[in-house]
């Protein structure tokens, strides 16, 4: 990967002063400001060196690459016959299912605004938006499973708790 050192007119990236007023979020990161451009192929090859978002692109990417192994590899041994826990049911594949594909999808929001965030300021909004209703997704995808296992006993606590929970996270991820 190259070094962002370059700030004359062709360099890839700039300082805070050279970057559009709507990429000025911090004002402590002084240089890394990856230039405006309207392409998003053009986004796409910032991945080719270092920036103010390098890190949270690829610790985003990485995740989201990584997960669905991870997630193949505990659906498989859930179905194991040697696997410690028994009775193993289609209802817990599904409650393990919605907590990877949540995940999946807020690592994948998250890295798809980090990567495309230097855009343009629409752009930006619009990722910023989904890397937002990203979290609300792996919120609402740990809560299902959690309250599924924790009163898993107790089906009337279980009902209750859903019903406490959803209406919340789904009204505050619509747009206002």
């Amino acid at each position: 990967m190259e070094s962002p050192t370059s700030t004359t007119e062709g360099g890839r990236t700039v300082t805070l002063y050279e970057a559009s007023v709507w990429q000025r979020d911090n004002k402590y990161i002084l240089s890394g400001y990856r230039r405006e451009r309207a392409s998003y192929f053009e986004m796409l090859t910032s991945l080719t060196f270092l920036h103010n978002e390098t890190c949270n692109v690829y610790t985003h990417l990485i995740g989201a690459l990584l997960l669905p192994l991870i997630a193949a590899t505990v659906m498989r041994g859930l179905s194991q016959p040697h696997f410690q826990f028994s009775g193993v049911s289609g209802t817990d594949y599904t409650m393990f299912g919605i907590f990877f594909w949540s995940a999946e999808f807020c690592l994948l929001f998250s890295t798809a605004f980090h990567l495309f965030s230097a855009h343009s300021h629409e752009a930006e909004q619009f990722w910023h938006r989904m890397d937002l209703l990203g979290i609300v997704i792996v919120t609402m995808g740990t809560f299902i499973p959690g309250i599924y296992y924790i009163f898993f006993c107790e089906l009337s606590l279980q009902r209750l708790h859903w019903f406490i929970v959803s209406p919340p996270t789904y009204s505050n991820s619509l747009p206002p």
